[in-house]
């Protein structure tokens, strides 16, 4: 073992290293970056746990490569939307957001969703966000009969 190289890494321990090859940005801005980017692969992380079915995305033309960097930036700007409107870290808000459910009901003649009850957790991130509370009974509708 080599004590010295041991004795030379324990200096950078709870530290960061960053490198960029952009020698015009300061270390706050590359730091804020890395952050930004940590931020983001966590969102990812945590829609692969829900029950979408994804796949890793190979993109190759230019136009969908932006797509994609876009989407991923809206959906961290609506995460931080939520957290400041909401005083409450993401992964609470989250918590509070997955009780909310719809089921899906089909009867002889009608097909409809019905939404389950609201918690209190979810009535208070949808009044700081100022959403509308979901109706009890979504998309119904009716079957005719060809007789």
């Amino acid at each position: 073992m080599d004590r010295e190289a041991v004795r030379a890494a324990a200096k950078l321990d709870g530290k960061w290293v960053l490198q960029t090859n952009d020698d015009t940005i300061t270390v706050d801005d590359a730091a804020a970056g890395y952050k930004g980017l940590l931020v983001i692969e966590r969102c990812f992380r945590a829609l692969k746990q829900t029950r979408i079915k994804m796949e890793p995305m190979y993109h190759w033309l230019p136009h969908r490569i932006e797509a994609h960097v876009k989407i991923c930036v809206f959906a961290l700007l609506i995460e931080r939307v939520a957290e400041l409107r909401c005083k409450e870290p993401w992964q609470q808000i989250k918590r509070a957001l997955d009780t909310l459910q719809a089921t899906e009901f089909h009867t002889p003649k009608n097909q409809f969703f019905q939404c389950n009850e609201v918690s209190p957790g979810v009535l208070k991130v949808l009044k700081c966000l100022e959403i509308s509370r979901p109706k009890v009974v979504l998309n119904l509708q009716s079957f005719t009969s060809n007789t």
